[in-house]
């Protein structure tokens, strides 16, 4: 019996917006430069992930390396240009209307995760967040997944764990849970009839 279903943020219930191609490439100053930039960028966040350094520190050190003309807080509000998909995020609310314990699991860096919480509401959302910059762990570590059943307090055959990267799924079957792949471009409708598969009929 799944008494919890435990959803990844991006590609799962959010994407970039649409704009943020187009912020990254004002950021590099010309699309010839803005991969590497973003490879730079992403290479820098990578220990911010499970708090082991501040992502705006990391930010302003790369900015200087491209001497990029904007400035760190310009730059941080492009990595939280995010698109929710709001009817993904209907069909978890009406789960966790039905008395589903309903969670985040998602690798992310403290000042987007802030934002996540707070601006995009999912700290009202969902019943727990599980970051993986507090956690201390990233997925595909089983070790994230581990730490997770621990804060919610049940066993791994009682947990559906849904994302979009088979390395994240695969890592959480070698911890014990339930987990699936999904393709956010399937919509709600697909994500009904996962969910139907595990009795979660809503």
């Amino acid at each position: 019996m799944i008494s919890a279903v435990v959803f990844d943020a991006d590609g799962v219930i959010q994407v970039p917006s649409a704009a943020w191609r187009a912020a990254l490439l004002a950021l590099a100053g010309d699309a010839k430069h803005a991969d590497d930039l973003l490879a730079d960028i992403f290479a820098a966040e990578k220990p911010c992930l499970t708090g082991e350094q501040d992502f705006e520190t990391a930010l302003a050190d790369v900015l200087l390396r491209w001497n990029c003309a904007t400035n760190v807080k310009q730059a941080l509000r492009i990595w939280t240009m995010i698109d929710k998909d709001d009817q993904i995020l209907n069909v978890i609310e009406r789960l966790r209307a039905r008395g589903t314990h309903v969670a985040l699991a998602t690798n992310q860096q403290a000042h987007r995760a802030g934002f996540m919480s707070e601006a995009l509401g999912y700290a009202e959302l969902f019943d727990d967040l599980f970051y993986s910059w507090e956690m201390g762990y990233a997925k595909p570590d089983p070790e994230y997944f581990r730490s997770t059943l621990d804060r919610l307090g049940l066993a791994g055959e009682n947990v559906l764990f849904i994302d979009d990267h088979q390395s994240n799924v695969s890592a959480a079957m070698s911890a014990g849970l339930h987990a699936r792949v999904f393709n956010q471009n399937c919509g709600a409708v697909e994500l009904l009839g996962l969910l139907q598969e595990y009795d979660l009929r809503i």
